[in-house]
């Protein structure tokens, strides 16, 4: 994809990024993940955003696909990968020591970006998104 007349849509991690592009591709939209060793990698490492990248021409397109796309994400309900239960139940992920002060709490939480923990009902595996 030349670089001419390209837009980003930015998503929430690279994981998304690359289930974005491929929604995209079966749309009919040549798109391209951002490449993470470009000036961006720090936003990556720090905030996990990763820009998908179309034609100007396409872009309206996407922006609309990227909301259909986080909708049919946000109906898969979840399963355990040990046992393949569905039976999982979802938790709100808390910091484990609460006496630890504002700033250095803020700072460990930055290398952990997942707030949520899954747990099966049927095995007790626990993991997070």
């Amino acid at each position: 994809m030349k670089s001419e007349g390209i837009k980003g849509i930015s998503c929430n991690n690279p994981i998304e990024a690359e289930g974005f592009r491929s929604f995209l591709q079966e749309a009919g939209i040549e798109s391209s993940v951002y490449d993470e060793t470009n000036s961006k990698v720090a936003r990556a490492i720090l905030d996990q955003a990763v820009d998908v990248l179309v034609k100007e021409e396409d872009y309206e397109q996407a922006q609309k696909l990227y909301q259909s796309f986080l909708d049919e994400q946000q109906s898969f309900k979840p399963w355990c990968p040990k046992c393949d239960s569905e039976n999982v139940t979802v938790q709100k992920k808390t910091p484990a020591n609460r006496k630890l002060p504002r700033l250095l709490a803020a700072l460990l939480m930055l290398g952990s970006c997942s707030t949520e923990q899954f747990v099966c009902n049927d095995c007790g595996y626990k993991w997070e998104r």
